[in-house]
């Protein structure tokens, strides 16, 4: 079941991830239970998912908490002061919607709802746009006669295909793997061989063929930056496969979605995730991707991604390096990200707490799994 509450005075120059976390804080859960979406000058509404940690919270308790926070002057951080208030959607009155619920309220979104609130964000090139699944970036190989996305992306990234300065540890040495680890890290040897054999199941013909009928959220580079998740578009998996790889569009499902025997094919892969000590639940998406950029630079949570197709360009930096900075791009593919790494399929990256990354997806098609603390 998930709660509906909005929020006033909500400090809405931060992104939705960095108010996720600290409305999570202030409710003593994982920040993956929270979803922020921005709905006017101040106003922000949380949807909050308090029963999948088996904490027993409803809307009058979670507006009291949040309430409670902001008086003691514990919420300066999210919000603009103790004028600032917390209160249950609808009239006041307590809102329980389940998963089906809140799925048909998503797949009834319009355009103009799921990215009309999102600000401009940097195209590759460094211009500011706005973020929308009609008008999805197109490499400049359409125009200039080059032949491929990666050719383009040699020209912001001279380096593209070589530089890798990111650290690879045998699965063997990651007996005390922490979400709390400080560098980028590639694990090597996570998949066993006969396991990893079977990834022609990520087959495109396959899964078109199997899972066509299949509804998957999708995006692109721009629309997934910012709470990609409530942002994204329905699509059956067929859809995806026959839009042709040139519109740049991206499959981000989490794998609960799924149908389950599809679930039950990915878990001989998420069962080789290594576990963190810190916790002993985690929640997996499904990414699915053609040769070009995957989500534009964003940060979140400590991740790790399992490449099991394909190859993926990863850039990565500490947000305290790209704070204060107003012009990332295309600077952030070279001089402006501090870690690079060449993700080869069987590898699985993970990024620390609150680094920024971004992307590009290396060959004709990638697979893989994203795995999160929740």
């Amino acid at each position: 079941m998930e709660a509906i509450l909005t929020l006033t005075k909500a400090r809405l120059e931060l992104s939705t991830t960095t108010l996720e976390q600290h409305i999570a804080n202030a409710l003593s859960i994982a920040p993956s239970n929270v979803a922020v979406v921005i709905d006017g000058e101040d106003c922000a509404t949380i949807v909050v998912h308090p029963e999948r940690e088996g904490i027993k919270l409803d809307a009058n308790d979670i507006a009291a908490k949040i309430n409670a926070a902001i008086q003691r002057n514990e919420a300066a951080a999210w919000t603009t002061g103790q004028e600032a208030t917390c209160y249950i959607a609808d009239d006041e009155e307590s809102v329980l919607i389940g998963e089906e619920e809140a799925l048909e309220m998503w797949r009834g979104m319009s355009e103009e709802n799921r990215t009309g609130h999102l600000d401009k964000v940097p195209n590759p090139d460094g211009a500011m746009i706005q973020p929308t699944h009609e008008e999805t970036y197109l490499e400049k190989s359409t125009v200039m006669g080059l032949t491929s996305p990666t050719e383009s992306q040699l020209r912001r990234d001279p380096s593209l295909l070589e530089f890798d300065n990111v650290k690879r540890v045998h699965v063997s040495q990651t007996h005390n793997i922490s979400w709390n680890w400080n560098e980028p890290i590639i694990i090597t040897n996570g998949i066993p061989d006969m396991i990893l054999a079977n990834n022609d199941i990520f087959d495109k013909h396959r899964l078109s063929s199997v899972y066509g009928g299949v509804e998957v959220r999708t995006g692109n580079r721009e629309t997934l930056i910012d709470n990609g998740f409530t942002n994204s578009k329905p699509m059956l998996l067929r859809e995806v496969f026959e839009s042709g790889a040139e519109c740049g569009r991206i499959v981000f499902s989490p794998v609960r979605e799924l149908p389950d025997e599809f679930v039950d094919e990915l878990r001989q892969f998420t069962d080789c995730f290594p576990r963190p000590t810190e916790v002993t639940a985690m929640k997996f998406t499904l990414t699915l991707a053609s040769e070009g950029f995957g989500i534009g630079m964003h940060k979140h949570n400590a991740a790790m991604f399992m490449l099991l197709l394909g190859e993926k360009k990863w850039y990565m930096s500490a947000s305290g390096d790209l704070e204060e900075d107003s012009e990332t791009h295309p600077g952030f593919y070279r001089e402006k990200s501090s870690h690079k790494c060449i993700q080869r399929q069987g590898e699985i990256l993970f990024v620390p707490h609150e680094w920024y990354h971004e992307i590009f997806n290396l060959g004709e098609y990638t697979a893989g799994l994203q795995a999160l603390p929740g």
